[in-house]
């Protein structure tokens, strides 16, 4: 694949790149571009790149129609994981900085310019913000996302991979997504960084739309299903710097108690007394309770204690193993190149800190 013709002398390379992944977007794609439409830089200040995974519906056209009104590229890339989309779309970008937004949002009208603005007074980070529902969700969205994007304001551990942005020269020595993993990749990229010292940034203003937010029981269910596939996979590669810790030990408990459950019931069948079998499901129930009570008190919705206990027993399900770990890091080999990756090397021992220095680190490896 050929890199995009570089802009001319007497034209200006944009500010931010904006890289939208997608896979059969049709439904939601032409309202996330509708929302770049109406960021308030002028267009010609920033650029749109879809990378499209093989869709086979109108994605591709939809995307291509907003090329009368936007600065967009749509880069064809099938059968790929979508921390490779995203790569791939920075390692195309003329941008100074990046902006990762996916297909399935919807972004603030003064999403790019704070961005910017964020990012010009200090590239040494990672700045986002987690997502917001959309207007008319169901009990099930308000219950357990409803203001998490409020709540998580300054430091934390990681921002979403929808709404992830950095400048190009730092995500170029991080090395990029991990290929190698279908999801957590957000995750497992902004561990990587907090071990190399970048500050990891949540900025509720900055917060986009999800319009992909599950709003039935069985979507819930089934995302938490998906989202887990790597979450353990990403923690055994790398426990001393996980940020997973509390997560899988919340997995072990649920396992634990599940064991206990069954054997509460089995002793309480044997000797005809319920209470073995109230002990077991009081042991398995403990701590998706108290979690759901500390949840219920910090955002003061008591009427959502319920909903989220349940929510919780279902997240355990999302961090229990469904594939073998990754290799652990070694630090005598480099992250994998992609073969599209810009020429050159590439030393994430070495980052840029603030104010020109270097920050020494050991080599970041996928």
């Amino acid at each position: 694949m050929k890199r995009p013709d570089s802009p001319s002398t007497t034209e200006m390379p944009p500010v931010i790149s904006v890289i939208v992944p997608a896979l059969n977007e049709e439904s939601v794609i032409g309202r996330c571009l509708a929302s770049l439409k109406q960021q308030k830089p002028p267009s010609a200040h920033f650029e749109v790149i879809v990378v499209d995974n093989g869709s086979t519906d109108r994605t591709r056209e939809i995307a291509r129609s907003f090329g009368g009104s936007l600065s967009v590229t749509v880069l064809d890339r099938s059968g790929v994981r979508i921390s490779a989309l995203r790569n791939l779309g920075a390692a195309m970008a003329k941008g100074e900085f990046l902006a990762f937004l996916d297909a399935d949002c919807v972004a603030p009208q003064h999403w790019l310019r704070q961005t910017v603005d964020l990012l010009r007074a200090d590239d040494f980070r990672i700045i986002g913000a987690q997502y917001r529902i959309p207007a008319n969700s169901s009990w099930v969205a308000k219950a357990w996302y409803g203001d998490l994007w409020r709540m998580k304001d300054g430091p934390v551990s990681y921002v979403p991979g929808g709404d992830l942005a950095i400048s190009r020269e730092l995500f170029m020595n991080l090395g990029g997504f991990d290929e190698t993993i279908v999801t957590s990749e957000d995750t497992e990229f902004c561990e990587r960084a907090a071990a190399s010292s970048v500050p990891i940034l949540a900025v509720p203003s900055l917060s986009v739309v999800h319009l992909g937010t599950p709003q039935t029981l069985e979507g819930f269910y089934r995302k938490q299903s998906w989202h887990g596939i790597n979450v353990h996979r990403v923690f055994l590669r790398d426990i001393r710097h996980s940020k997973s810790r509390k997560a899988m030990l919340f997995a072990v408990y649920m396992l634990i108690g599940i064991v206990v459950a069954i054997a509460g019931v089995c002793a309480g069948a044997i000797s005809g007394r319920a209470a073995e079998g109230l002990a077991g499901a009081a042991v398995l129930l403990m701590c998706p309770l108290v979690l759901a009570l500390l949840a219920s008190m910090e955002r003061k919705k008591w009427n959502y204690l319920l909903s989220l206990t349940f929510w919780r027993i279902c997240s355990a399900k999302r961090l229990c193993p469904s594939a073998p770990p990754l290799p652990p890091r070694n630090p005598s080999h480099p992250p994998h190149r992609p073969w599209w990756w810009p020429p050159g090397p590439r030393n994430p021992a070495r980052l840029r800190a603030p104010g020109g220095a270097s920050c020494s680190e050991p080599p970041l490896s996928r």
